[in-house]
């Protein structure tokens, strides 16, 4: 079991790395070239799957607001902020929506459905080049979305 393992977590970090190279140097991030930072985080576990997260931001976004993407058991992208008190400012509500599963942790989005909608896989471990891709749409569209947001500001 520990070799398959290895090679599930192998080829889940392959494409996490995929997704990191896409967000520097692919075409559908061109307009946001050079303004991102990310955080990547992968955790091994002797003879248990990987968790991986990137948090990616725009340099110019409020202290704390990053789009997630994230393989734990589930597979998923999320936009968060970890202080109620931003999202409450930018998203004009009167309470944060905390993020389901995520500690401390608020949706930094205008969408309600985000407690599923996140979801690309809820078994992570299956993962795929198409689901690395989807992975990808989400981020965009998240981009686009908080963009907009701090536009309206």
């Amino acid at each position: 079991m520990s070799a398959d393992i290895n090679l599930v977590t192998q080829q889940i970090e392959n494409y996490f790395n995929h997704i990191e190279t896409q967000i520097f140097s692919g075409d559908m991030f061109t307009e946001w070239r050079g303004s991102f930072e990310v955080k990547k985080v992968y955790i091994r576990k002797e003879n248990a799957d990987i968790k991986c997260d990137l948090d990616v931001r725009l340099q110019h976004w409020p202290e704390g607001v990053v789009v997630k993407v994230y393989k734990h058991k589930a597979l998923a992208a999320l936009p968060a902020v970890n202080d109620a008190a931003v999202a409450c400012e930018h998203l004009k509500t009167e309470e944060a929506v905390v993020a389901k599963f995520w500690k401390e942790t608020f949706y930094f989005s205008h969408r309600t459905d985000l407690d599923d909608a996140r979801y690309v896989l809820r078994e992570g471990n299956d993962m795929t080049e198409d689901d690395a891709g989807t992975c990808l749409d989400m981020l965009k569209g998240f981009i686009e979305e908080i963009e907009g947001i701090l536009a309206a500001k």
